[in-house]
């Protein structure tokens, strides 16, 4: 009975050294893969702010359009009010969006995803628009007004 026991106790197979070094070969590969993962990820991440910076030069960069034609500027603090090319021109909040209508028909959103956002005219012919989003980014705009043609 004796001899079975250490019959039973031998016979345990334990690694060799090459099973050892096999092992950490294929620890090594696999981790090796870890840094490459997380680049991936912040690339995902840069991906999607590429997509919030588009929408807002959209913004300005068509704002900045409709100003340069525009006449009759009237700034309140969430909307402005403007004529340009003889239609009257709307930016206004709209629970968490900036939207654009034409002569009070429709509707276009401009930016989504806004927490707050403020218009004002400045003393120096500025129109500045200060918008802070929902992940808590907060973006300012300034557009030149030419003061012969807004009151």
């Amino acid at each position: 009975m004796l001899k079975k026991i250490f019959a039973m106790l031998r016979s345990n197979h334990a690694f060799t050294l090459l099973e050892s070094l096999f092992s950490l070969l294929i620890f090594v590969i696999i981790a090796s893969f870890v840094p490459l993962i997380f680049q991936s990820y912040q690339s995902v991440l840069k991906v999607m702010d590429i997509d919030k910076n588009y929408e807002w030069q959209l913004f300005l960069n068509q704002t900045r359009k409709e100003l340069m034609t525009s006449s009759e500027l009237t700034v309140s603090d969430h909307k402005i009010d403007f004529y340009s090319q003889s239609k009257l021109i709307t930016y206004a909040s709209y629970q968490n969006m900036t939207r654009r209508s034409v002569d009070n028909k429709g509707h276009e959103p401009l930016l989504t995803n806004i927490k707050q956002d403020k218009w004002f005219k400045k003393a120096d012919n500025q129109l500045v628009y200060e918008v802070l989003f929902e992940d808590g980014n907060e973006l300012t705009a300034r557009f030149y007004i030419h003061t012969e043609r807004n009151k």
